[in-house]
């Protein structure tokens, strides 16, 4: 049976990107990957190739258990309902408490922004994704009435990434679970307005 991989890929990449959840890049030890995959650290190396590789492995996964099932909100035909469904899901995600506080995303960018990487690399990507799925969301909601012709839809995307990452690290470092769900009410009441 040699060659044969022992253990769950899925259940090993789940469990860390928890570990980078969590803490972090930096401070996510390769001891602290071994404890939480159950995987020693030559499995480790010859799974992900590196450190690195595994986190940008996991970051992917993030976008695809998370992600990706926000941005299915912003297809709802009402602009107002896209906006407030992919706010309101990922409130919900900040809210389980079966899952670390945060955003791993959000995590990654304060750690890699502007550097240099595949790490990096990958970061940039997940920004730009979101922002490119916003930004055509707001060109329709242009296209059909629901926001003025002459709103500025790339502006519009912005305000919107950024309130991703800013309700982000107030899950994670403010106390009050209240203050993320006012955060996105104002938001929502100025874009009606």
């Amino acid at each position: 049976m040699t060659g044969r991989k022992q253990y769950n890929e899925t259940e090993a990449l789940d469990a860390a990107m928890t570990a980078f959840w969590n803490d972090g890049y930096e401070a996510t030890s390769v001891q602290d990957l071994e404890r939480a995959t159950g995987l020693n650290k030559s499995s480790l190396y010859n799974a992900y190739g590196s450190k690195e590789q595994l986190f940008t492995r996991c970051m992917e996964r993030f976008s695809e258990l998370y992600g990706r099932r926000m941005q299915t909100e912003l297809d709802h035909p009402d602009f107002r309902s896209a906006v407030g469904g992919f706010f309101g899901r990922l409130v919900a995600r900040l809210e389980d408490e079966a899952l670390p506080k945060g955003c791993l995303a959000t995590m990654a960018a304060m750690e890699f922004g502007g550097a240099e990487g595949e790490a990096a690399g990958r970061v940039e990507a997940n920004l730009d994704w979101m922002h490119h799925a916003f930004r055509e969301r707001c060109v329709r909601a242009i296209e059909d009435g629901q926001l003025p012709g002459d709103a500025d839809a790339a502006a519009i995307a912005a305000m919107l990434l950024a309130m991703t990452r800013g309700i982000a690290v107030l899950n994670r470092g403010h106390s009050d679970p209240d203050l993320v769900r006012r955060a996105v009410s104002g938001m929502l009441a100025a874009l009606d307005g």
